[in-house]
């Protein structure tokens, strides 16, 4: 086991085990390969890792980010070589469908993830008859708002999830206009929750720092992406 200490003069102004636990967490080490223990009477803390997490490992090309027209176009010829039914699909069709994924913070786990399920969880039917360009829209509607606003992918659903797990939520969400705290509480319709995941999201992509390949890839696609009903 590979073993470091977490120390401050000023440990009695900080929570030590949460700041161990928050750097855990932040490196994505699981919980059951780490282990935490505070010193009887002093203020350092100390955090045990199991050797493997701490292997430099090559990034996942499945979870990274998809921003340029050259990491869009690697990305599509590895989902038509991932999908069958992608194989009769036009290339350049293809890519148009899948920019506007990956422009919504998609990788392409989530994008071959959608492909095979639907939103609900729900497989996709694979096979002869299930194929081209149509069924590629049809799968990908799926994971549209009634709207046309793309719906948060698997990954961002589940670091929404953490999010919530580690803060939990506002007492008074879901609650009408003029509630307050002590009003009974009402869970929010599956209608209202989606709205403020939403505006939420919309809220982080104007408030988050960008780069510069991500500034690139939105202005030469804002031009002409444009919201389709279905």
């Amino acid at each position: 086991m590979a073993e470091f200490r977490i120390s401050s003069d000023d440990s009695g102004d900080l929570d030590m085990r949460r700041l161990a636990a928050d750097l855990v967490e932040s490196q994505g080490w699981p919980r059951d390969q780490v282990s935490i223990w505070q010193n009887r009477g002093g203020g350092d803390v100390v955090v045990t890792v199991e050797p493997a997490l701490l292997e430099r490992r090559a990034p996942d090309p499945l979870a990274a980010s998809v921003h340029t027209r050259s990491d869009v176009h690697r990305a599509c010829e590895t989902l038509r070589r991932s999908d069958p039914s992608l194989r009769g699909v036009d290339f350049a069709q293809l890519r148009d469908e899948a920019a506007r994924f990956f422009s919504a913070g998609w990788t392409l786990g989530d994008l071959l993830h959608a492909l095979g399920h639907r939103h609900d969880g729900t497989a996709w039917p694979q096979g002869e008859g299930y194929e081209g360009v149509e069924w590629l829209q049809h799968r990908l509607r799926n994971w549209k708002s009634e709207s046309g606003d793309i719906r948060p992918s698997v990954s961002q659903e589940g670091a929404q999830m953490r999010v919530v797990g580690r803060i939990g939520l506002p007492d008074d969400l879901g609650a009408g206009a003029g509630e307050t705290s002590a009003a009974p509480q009402r869970a929010a319709s599956p209608a209202t929750a989606l709205a403020a995941a939403d505006d939420a999201r919309r809220l982080m992509r104007a408030q988050s720092h960008t780069t510069s390949d991500a500034l690139e890839h939105r202005d030469r696609t804002a031009s002409h992406i444009t919201r389709r009903r279905h």
